[in-house]
């Protein structure tokens, strides 16, 4: 939940890492969100002005973003009617027939008994607390205690150190980097990650699993036995996949379920009052998550929640808390169920959303191949720089996919590369044949469609670098190129009217597309248009628009 506060953070660190003043940094920003959940703790909307105005204006960095409102909803989308009486409650407008299924699925307290494997939330830490506490002591499994060890760090008398170890066991686990004081481990019990230790592989603060399996190791200078690893079967398959294939011989040699995952205990420096001395902990980074708050389960997808109905529940609670459900009939309510009413008119969400969609809607202008019913022929052009590198962008992007012909350059690949596509033939290609290096070309063409070969080329000698191919699809030519920056434009020329010139004998109708490293936003180079004219093709592209982050146009279609 980004707030203002953030916001202004990430915009500053942005600038200086790009070094310019412009808005963050002065690259393309993209903000996803649902307002009509929980607000920033702590912090002012996203969208408001640091003072007393921020009612009436929105804040300087809100100003540049237009909206594009998602209408398809994912985490409910085989239940409709419950998604409907979600939006509904959000928006404080439910209908009877909302109002109907939300009360249909309020249980009671003994009926709790026969669900299983449900996540429960509260409003309040202490309900959430109480609850795990409750359950952890329920369970006859095996078990186990792990504590933290602190380590005081800098020169000073002990007694001091000693002061400074024990305010530090007084924190709580939101000042201690997730890291709490003590956990209690029961084997079959939900726990939750509390740290962002490896993102790329999905072991990320708010992770959930079940702890199946404990490892136990003794200290050197007591000799105590305690906790030095733990096994933890996450909801989601891909988390942790990663740390799996790390310890993939001790799970053989163990005969360990590949599907558990290894977490160890992680150290972090905790802030303290002190100048003179750092506080270091090394514990497990977990918490029980048997229940959460609402403030913690955003963001998370369960197929069964229990909500705890308290008298008060803002809005925003609700749907956030009712929301986490995939199913209506994975939803269990304990209590009443009153319906929300509607924002106010000078609510600050209503407000702001009353401005951008009257002001400052995005027009999107973009067409997918994917998207379309009609049948066309389409092409991908894309300068790669390394197929390897990118082949499964290309092997799982619906856009390609669904595209007629792609055609790719800047390659780098050699002969023996495997570069198939499921539902594509390859119909051009050049390789590197020494070392890979910022050449080669490569094009694809659906299975059902026939095609021609009529010319291809290449020229690498000094600083000139060309390649070029035709392919003749029912009764069009499909010119592709990459024209290396060093190359001069007399080489261009040369090969633009060679390769021209042989298509003509063979198609009426000639598309050229490529990477041609001319900069149409500098106006001498608008020569080359003209050259292309005198072929009777004209620019297919908006003129002066980027092609590339470096903001030129070097990339089009004649």
């Amino acid at each position: 939940m980004v707030g203002f506060t953030m916001f202004q953070q990430v915009d500053v660190r942005l600038q200086q890492i790009m070094r310019t003043k412009k808005p963050f940094g002065g690259i393309s920003v993209i903000v996803l969100g649902d307002f009509n959940q929980l607000r920033p703790v702590g912090d002012k909307y996203i969208f408001q002005f640091n003072n007393s105005y921020n009612a009436l204006v929105d804040s300087p960095l809100w100003s540049l973003f237009e909206l594009f409102e998602l209408t398809e909803i994912m985490r409910q989308k085989d239940d409709k009617t419950f998604a409907i009486a979600l939006s509904n409650i959000a928006k404080g407008t439910m209908t009877d027939e909302d109002i109907h299924l939300l009360k249909s699925r309020i249980v009671s307290t003994e009926n709790l008994e026969t669900i299983e494997d449900a996540i429960r939330i509260f409003r309040s830490n202490a309900e959430v607390d109480a609850y795990n506490t409750k359950v952890l002591a329920n369970l006859n499994t095996e078990g186990a205690t792990a504590n933290a060890y602190d380590f005081c760090i800098g020169d000073g008398l002990a007694s001091l150190k000693e002061k400074v170890l024990n305010n530090v066991k007084n924190l709580k686990t939101t000042e201690t980097y997730g890291l709490p004081l003590k956990i209690d481990l029961k084997v079959g019990a939900k726990y939750m990650l509390t740290v962002n230790s490896d993102t790329e592989d999905g072991l990320v603060n708010g992770a959930c699993g079940k702890l199946i399996m404990i490892d136990y190791g003794k200290l050197q200078k007591t000799n105590e036995t305690v906790p030095c690893r733990i096994w933890i079967k996450f909801n989601e398959e891909k988390t942790g996949r990663k740390a799996r294939a790390n310890f993939h011989n001790v799970m053989r040699n163990r005969n360990i379920d590949s599907s558990l995952t290894p977490i160890e205990p992680v150290i972090r420096q905790i802030n303290t009052k002190s100048t003179n001395f750092k506080v270091e902990r090394k514990q497990f980074p977990i918490v029980p998550c048997e229940a959460m708050t609402i403030y913690k389960s955003q963001g998370g997808t369960y197929e069964k929640v229990v909500v705890n109905l308290k008298k008060g529940m803002t809005r925003s609670e609700l749907y956030v808390a009712c929301s986490r459900a995939t199913k209506a009939s994975g939803l269990y309510l304990i209590g009443d169920f009153v319906p929300p009413k509607p924002s106010e008119r000078n609510d600050a969400v209503t407000l702001m959303f009353k401005t951008m969609r009257s002001e400052r809607m995005l027009k999107f202008s973009l067409a997918f191949p994917e998207e379309s019913e009609e049948k066309k022929f389409s092409i991908i052009f894309h300068n790669v720089q390394s197929l390897n590198k990118h082949i499964s962008d290309v092997k799982f992007g619906k856009t390609f996919l669904s595209s007629s012909m792609i055609s790719l350059v800047e390659t780098w690949t050699k002969p023996s590369d495997n570069l198939e596509i499921e539902g594509f033939k390859v119909v051009h290609r050049r390789d590197c044949h020494d070392v890979r290096k910022p050449f080669g070309q490569i094009i694809y063409l659906k299975n059902d469609l026939k095609f021609e070969n009529i010319s291809e080329r290449y020229e690498y000698s000094g600083k000139d670098h060309i390649e070029y191919s035709s392919i003749k699809v029912d009764d069009i030519c499909i010119i592709s190129v990459y024209n290396s920056p060093n190359s001069s434009f007399d080489v261009l020329r040369r090969h633009m009217n060679e390769v021209i010139t042989i298509s003509k004998r063979f198609c009426d109708n000639i598309i050229v597309v490529g990477d041609f490293n001319i900069n149409l936003k500098i106006k001498i180079n608008n020569k080359f248009i003209e050259y292309m004219k005198s072929f009777g093709l004209s620019l297919n592209n908006t003129l002066n628009k980027d092609s590339t982050n470096a903001k030129t146009q070097i990339d089009y279609c004649f």
